[in-house]
């Protein structure tokens, strides 16, 4: 079977797919791909839209500790359209700090025949308004949503009248194969994947696309319409210049929080290290990057594919710092050693918490011995390891929090996060949720996860007091004297001035 699609086989993680059909797969579309991707008789004008959504609303109080990356999804969707002949403009509300009005002159200015936008359950509001928007700008344009809220409530996402369009799961292909049905005015039907309304307005759900085997078939996502200028990481990411890739998609396992397992199954596929240095390539020689995240949802799924990649960086001595998650049960000492060799400084480990009884109860299938044992490797290795700890999950006492706070404390990692837990819904999560607790509040534009807590995990509990045990536990964790030395040497050396103002602001409104 070609390696670049993988169902992993564990005990713990029940396989999906059939190996075999998976391989068919595979060589039916490397046929298909010689031809792939065909200009189109009419091209359209198609606007990308990124609804504008500020980082106070997404991190609340921690918006200097936020992240703001280009869409690599909506990214890749318009390399394809201007493959096929599409003039192609995106927008990006969020990073370009627009509002309403911003957005009604872009698209007055571009007049598309074609909007898209990626939603998720706290823009979906947004995505509704803009949509009426391009209506009254031009009747005749036509709307899609795509993104993870459309794949999982997709009759809630279309629902509105000035909704023509949506597509469940990845957009690629679904959205190539639109592009063509729409061009040769065919009847959508046939297209797997989409969700379109007739002309009553009755909403038709096509069957699921099933997952594009080999993604190496994929054009390098088209960065070029973004506004390149304006993204950055995390402050407490290394690097004046960082910026955000994928080398694979989904991930095997079935963490009950996570809506992937919905989306993607439990699949992983992975592009090959040809393919990765060339993106990589693209990202330091045209962009200016000096330092990358790895925004794979788990990177060392597969540990060979990780040492051959580092093996190229190492050979081509590429010098470029990165970061990456995974898991803690997904390292080993020879593989951190090789991924330090090759420029890894920083690996965020999703632990959840120090209660073995609640890692079980979200399917996180690691054990507290396999965190304790990633970190200590990750030190050895001379990698630092972000933790984070969700607190207030269903049926947690504050004792089970404290003792989740002081599992963090006996780690000791360089950055530790707590997040409030926040009943997603959508995710297996949601149903565990209010079996064990009552859900205060289902307004997703309050699920920052950062400083609301909308969820009331025990009888015992309340918010307020939940709220409060967070604050506490990042004055414990960072407030150590011994914490405080070892990171203004870490951050004298390595990170540039304008983060370390950032990562001050945010320190201060944790605690204080």
């Amino acid at each position: 079977m070609d390696e670049k699609f993988i169902y992993i086989h564990t005990k713990e993680v029940p396989d999906t797919v059939d190996s075999d059909e998976a391989e068919n797969i595979i060589e039916e579309k490397n046929v298909e791909n010689q031809q792939r991707f065909k200009k189109v008789n009419n091209p359209l004008r198609i606007h990308f839209i990124m609804p504008p959504i500020s980082l106070e609303e997404r991190y609340g109080k921690l918006k200097d500790m936020g992240t703001l990356y280009p869409s690599l999804g909506m990214a890749a969707v318009a390399a394809i359209c201007e493959l096929k002949g599409h003039k192609v403009k995106v927008t990006d509300g969020e990073a370009l700090s627009y509002n309403l009005d911003d957005i009604k002159r872009e698209i007055t200015d571009f007049h598309p025949d074609f909007v898209g936008m990626p939603t998720f359950a706290t823009n979906i509001d947004m995505c509704h308004t803009i949509a009426t928007m391009v209506k009254e700008i031009n009747p005749h344009a036509k709307v899609m949503l795509g993104g993870a809220h459309t794949s999982i409530f997709t009759k809630h996402a279309i629902a509105p009248k000035e909704i023509d369009f949506g597509i469940q799961s990845e957009a690629e292909i679904v959205f190539d194969e639109f592009l063509d049905i729409l061009d040769q005015n065919k009847s959508f039907t046939h297209v797997n994947g989409l969700v379109y309304k007739d002309g009553k307005g009755e909403i038709h759900i096509n069957p699921k696309q099933k997952l594009y085997p080999d993604l190496n078939q994929f054009p390098l996502p088209a960065r070029h319409l973004f506004p390149m200028n304006k993204y950055h990481s995390s402050a407490n990411l290394r690097g004046k210049r960082t910026l955000n890739m994928m080398t694979s998609r989904g991930c095997p396992y079935r963490c009950a929080y996570c809506s992937s397992p919905q989306i993607f199954g439990q699949s992983f596929r992975y592009l090959n290290t040809e393919n990765v240095m060339r993106e990589l390539r693209e990202l330091r020689n045209v962009y200016g990057t000096d330092s990358v995240q790895f925004y794979d949802e788990t990177f060392t799924v597969h540990r060979q594919r990780v040492i051959d990649l580092c093996n190229e960086m190492i050979k081509e001595n590429f010098n470029m710092q990165w970061a990456c998650f995974t898991r803690a049960n997904l390292v080993d000492k020879e593989l951190l050693q090789k991924m330090k060799q090759a420029g890894c400084y920083l690996i965020f480990f999703g632990l959840e918490s120090g209660v073995q009884r609640l890692i079980d109860l979200i399917k996180k299938d690691i054990t507290l011995e396999q965190s304790r044992n990633a970190i200590k490797l990750c030190k050895e290795a001379g990698i630092q390891a972000w933790c984070s700890f969700i607190i207030g999950l269903p049926s947690e006492t504050k004792e089970e929090s404290w003792q989740t706070i002081n599992f963090a404390l006996e780690l000791d990692s360089e950055y530790v996060q707590f997040p409030i837990f926040m009943p997603w819904p959508g995710t297996a999560i949601y149903d565990i949720a209010k079996q064990h607790g009552i859900i205060l509040n289902e307004n997703l534009s309050d699920y920052t996860a950062w400083d609301k807590a909308v969820y009331k995990p025990h009888p015992q509990r309340d918010p307020l007091e939940v709220q409060e045990t967070v604050k506490k536990g990042y004055k414990k964790f960072y407030l150590r004297p011994k914490y405080i030395a070892r990171k203004i040497a870490d951050l004298t050396f390595h990170m540039p001035p304008k983060k370390i103002w950032k990562l001050t602001k945010a320190g201060y409104y944790t605690l204080f």
